[in-house]
């Protein structure tokens, strides 16, 4: 039986179409439960620096660490010669999420710390399906 590129090419745009809705169709509900809370504004660029790539870290990585009722990770980005410049934060996925949705609702998670927090000292925000938060170590 001999197919045409023509119909290979429809099977194949229906088939994407099917799975992108069955994806969108699992991702997780992304309404705030808490927060963003925001303490004490930062003018340390550094500081800021470690703040975005502490994030990005536990953005990264909670979604491979499975515990008890959770994905959970924390972190401490810490610079020992410092006395105010290092920060620790952690993130939690409801553990019945799938990677994706974990990385997806704690990506959305990160947005909103990022737009209603900006450069902060501390931070907090617990979606339904994840959370995160950082705090700098004095």
């Amino acid at each position: 039986m001999e197919y045409s590129r023509s119909k290979l090419a429809m099977a194949a745009f229906l088939l994407l179409g099917l799975l992108s809705f069955v994806v969108d169709a699992r991702l997780p509900v992304k309404s705030i439960i808490r927060g963003p809370d925001c303490v004490g504004k930062s003018e340390d660029r550094t500081y800021n620096k470690r703040v975005r790539r502490l994030i990005n870290i536990l953005v990264d990585e909670t979604k491979n660490v499975r515990r008890e009722n959770y994905n959970d990770y924390s972190y401490v980005h810490s610079y020992p010669n410092r006395d105010n410049g290092s920060v620790i934060g952690g993130a939690t996925c409801d553990r019945q999420l799938w990677k994706l949705d974990c990385w997806s609702c704690l990506v959305t998670a990160k947005n909103k710390l990022n737009d209603n927090c900006g450069h902060t000292h501390d931070a907090r925000i617990e979606l339904a399906d994840c959370s995160i938060w950082y705090k700098m170590i004095r």
